[in-house]
């Protein structure tokens, strides 16, 4: 039977020929046409149980899209936070302090004159949203800055804690301080604010600085130096220190560094190490100081000295803790124009030593270092010190006794009447060193002064002047004696007297020092015992000694001041020889002192006689000393 589009399926129960005709008609048919599947072998109501095989090759879910899922939904809650907290901080602002809000305004002058008083206006505003808590401001001064207020009282800084700052509130200082620099100088005024934040337990700091130019120092130092110095000879320098501030200046010092080539004679005010300590200088007083010395070296030699003015620490500090000015000032080296040379019992050394006492001769030799000739030439050398009185002899100069002076000139050598290029001559005097125990440290001073005429300038007279001083060290003198008791002294002694062959006699030897002159040190005494005295062992006084081997006694008493004394003594034992009978045979040897000057820096000796039989005990007769 026909099948027409639009005809009703075939209902169930139809044959299979009907079902394979609709099945055609439709899967040619040009309209859309619902298909309904039936399963084959399916029966109407038969219950669905898979096969084994099939669950085998069933397709399984991909884990995959599962993570994939999650990953954008954690994607998504993170984006919903973020822009939560981002519209929290947009609306209400963030709570973080930070030293960029901060602000901190200078206002003062940016030069000024040394000693000025300087101020300063300060403005600190916190911008931050939240309080600054326990806020310290802080101002570090330049050394030697004075407090505005009390000028006597050092200012080294200022500080004041200003507590809680709250948000955008502005806190106005005002700080004075007097402040120095030295001329030119560019200061630099450390500010900082120190702060604390709520809830932490750090200190933040917000740091600032000032600026400060300083136009003039508040010292002013001038140099007055020869610009020539004779090697040897010595010269004066001027040196003037003037306040320029308009307060007062307290410890202040000139420091000074010399080369190594000049030697201090003399100084006003006397100085500490390399310095002077001027003290206090009101506004616009000046101070002057002066020394006197020499320099050594060659002809055309230039020195330079060094000069700084500043303020120390105290009174007693040489050192300038704060240096205002500094002046240099040089000197060149000129040959004499008449060189002279003094020698000393033969010693031609710029410091040599000379006994107590004793008599010595000295020699000046001169030469004209000129290139042109010197005329009415006088050369006098001076002595004082440690000089016998009368003990002077001139030589073949004149001793002028108002003046204690040998003087050579024309009318003692007529060659000093027009001394030549070149020329040269000598003089001679003699004289002799007082006794020790005149004075602490004696010495002798020469001071050498020369004057002539030459031709200067334009071929017109000039007259030259020069002086030198040299001084010689008189030696301390030590006297050692040596006594023999028996009878009397600190060690109790036995045996007969006078001595007898066979029978043992015990002597106490006592040694004294006494020195008159310079402090000595590491005194010493030693004597060597004869084979037929033994040394006891009782002793009275520090510092013995004996050596067995070479049987001698040495005694060290340790140093010994000026005009000190020293004693000790010791116990020897002599059993008399026949051989000896009618004589007073000697205990120990010459007694040998030795030491060392510490002023003239040279060692010095004594001797003292033997000791012998003959005692110095009171009553004693020289019977006694004699053996029987």
């Amino acid at each position: 039977m026909p099948i027409h589009p639009g005809d009703p399926p075939t209902p169930q129960g139809q044959d299979d020929s009907s079902a394979l005709e609709d099945a055609r008609e439709r899967l040619y048919s040009p309209r859309a046409v619902e298909v309904k599947l039936r399963r084959a072998l399916e029966e109407s109501g038969a219950a669905n149980l898979p096969h084994a095989w099939a669950a085998r090759i069933a397709p399984k879910a991909h884990p995959h899209v599962r993570l994939a899922l999650l990953f954008l939904i954690g994607a998504a809650g993170f984006f919903v936070i973020a822009g939560g907290l981002a519209a929290l901080l947009l609306f209400t602002g963030s709570t973080s302090v930070s030293t960029a809000n901060i602000t901190v305004a200078i206002q003062g002058p940016t030069t000024i004159a040394a000693g000025d008083t300087v101020p300063l206006s300060l403005a600190i505003t916190n911008k931050n949203v939240v309080p600054l808590e326990n806020a310290t401001l802080e101002v570090d001064f330049p050394p030697g800055t004075r407090s505005a207020s009390d000028e006597s009282q050092s200012y080294p800084r200022y500080v004041e804690n200003l507590g809680t700052l709250a948000p955008g509130v502005t806190v106005l200082r005002s700080v004075k301080a007097v402040v120095f620099g030295s001329s030119g100088s560019a200061l630099s005024i450390p500010l900082s604010l120190s702060y604390e934040a709520q809830g932490s337990n750090a200190t933040f700091v917000k740091k600032s600085s000032y600026p400060l130019s300083v136009t003039s120092a508040p010292l002013s130092l001038s140099v007055d130096l020869p610009p020539e110095a004779v090697a040897g000879q010595p010269f004066t320098a001027t040196l003037l220190v003037r306040s320029n501030a308009t307060t007062q200046l307290d410890d202040v010092v000139l420091a000074g560094q010399f080369p190594f080539t000049f030697t201090l004679q003399s100084s006003s005010p006397t100085m500490s190490g390399a310095s002077f300590l001027l003290g206090t200088l009101a506004p616009g007083a000046t101070r002057t100081v002066q020394f006197t010395g020499t320099l050594a070296g060659q002809a055309g030699d230039q020195d330079t000295f060094h000069f700084m003015v500043g303020t120390g620490k105290n009174a007693s500090d040489p050192t300038p803790e704060i240096t205002y000015m500094t002046q240099d000032a040089t000197a060149a080296i000129a040959a004499p124009f008449l060189a002279t040379a003094l020698s000393i019992n033969g010693d031609t050394s710029a410091s040599p030593t000379l006994a107590p006492g004793a008599h010595n001769t000295a020699t000046l030799t001169w030469k004209n270092t000129l290139d042109v000739p010197l005329t009415g030439a006088t050369i006098s050398v001076a002595l004082s010190g440690a000089v016998a009185p009368g003990s002077i002899s001139s030589g073949n100069g004149f001793y002028d006794s108002s003046s204690g002076s040998i003087v050579f000139s024309p009318s003692t050598d007529a060659s000093l009447g027009s001394l030549a290029p070149g020329a040269s001559g000598i003089g001679s005097f003699s004289f002799d060193t007082a006794a020790a125990g005149g004075a602490r440290a004696p010495s002798v001073t020469f001071t050498v002064s020369i004057s002539g005429e030459r031709a200067g300038q334009d071929n017109l007279p000039e007259q030259v002047t020069a002086s030198q001083v040299e001084t010689a060290a008189v030696a301390g003198s030590v006297s050692l004696v040596t006594e023999t008791l028996h009878a009397s002294g600190p060690i109790p002694n036995s045996g007969p007297l006078p001595p007898a062959p066979g029978a043992a006699t015990t002597y106490t030897v006592l040694w004294q020092l006494t020195n008159p002159g310079n402090d000595i040190a590491n005194p010493q005494v030693v004597a060597t015992l004869p084979s037929y005295v033994s040394y006891t062992g009782q002793t009275s006084g520090a510092g013995l000694s004996y050596d067995d081997a070479a049987h001698t006694v040495t005694w060290k008493p340790g140093d010994l001041a000026s005009g000190g004394t020293a004693a000790a003594a010791f116990q020897l034992s002599f059993t008399p020889s026949t051989s000896q009978a009618g004589s007073a045979p000697p205990l120990t040897s010459a007694a040998s002192f030795t030491g060392f000057d510490r002023y003239a820096q040279v060692p010095i000796s004594a001797q003292a006689d033997p000791a012998t039989t003959e005692t110095a005990d009171p009553g004693a007769t020289l019977e006694q000393a004699d053996v029987q």
